[in-house]
């Protein structure tokens, strides 16, 4: 077992140091170095495109952070004219029940007048009349 151990080691170190070995074909190594460089500069390219792309994704993330943060402020100013509309609406529908009710109220009394007034007159000038009357004769 040692001897095919050994014999096996010595071949190995045979082909290495054989001639055989140092004839190997440098332009197959060359092409694939370069190959590998060529690999290397493309990732490497990608990877600096990626970044541009990420770097342009977290901008226009926020830029839209901005805008949305923006819309939110528009939206609260809205909600607050909203609030000061309806609190006005609110005043002029209590304005208008009142004017309604002063309304039926001055309706009211202007019918009141307006019968005494029909009644009234006629019935003072009966009364003059008579009390002339009376008096002349």
């Amino acid at each position: 077992m040692k001897f095919f151990t050994a014999f096996g080691l010595c071949f190995f170190c045979y082909s290495l140091l054989s001639p055989v070995a140092y004839s190997q074909d440098f332009s197959s190594i060359d092409s694939d170095l370069q190959a590998l460089e060529n690999l290397i500069q493309d990732t490497i390219a990608n990877t600096e495109e990626q970044q541009k792309l990420l770097d342009d994704l977290r901008r226009n993330l926020n830029e839209s952070g901005n805008l949305i943060a923006g819309y939110g402020s528009i939206i609260q100013e809205q909600e607050n004219l909203l609030s000061e509309l309806q609190a006005r609406l609110n005043e002029m529908s209590e304005t208008y029940r009142m004017q309604s009710a002063l309304s039926a109220k001055y309706a009211r009394s202007s019918k009141f007048w307006k019968t005494f007034t029909f009644i009234a007159i006629p019935v003072t000038a009966l009364i003059s009349g008579g009390v002339v009357w009376a008096a002349s004769r």
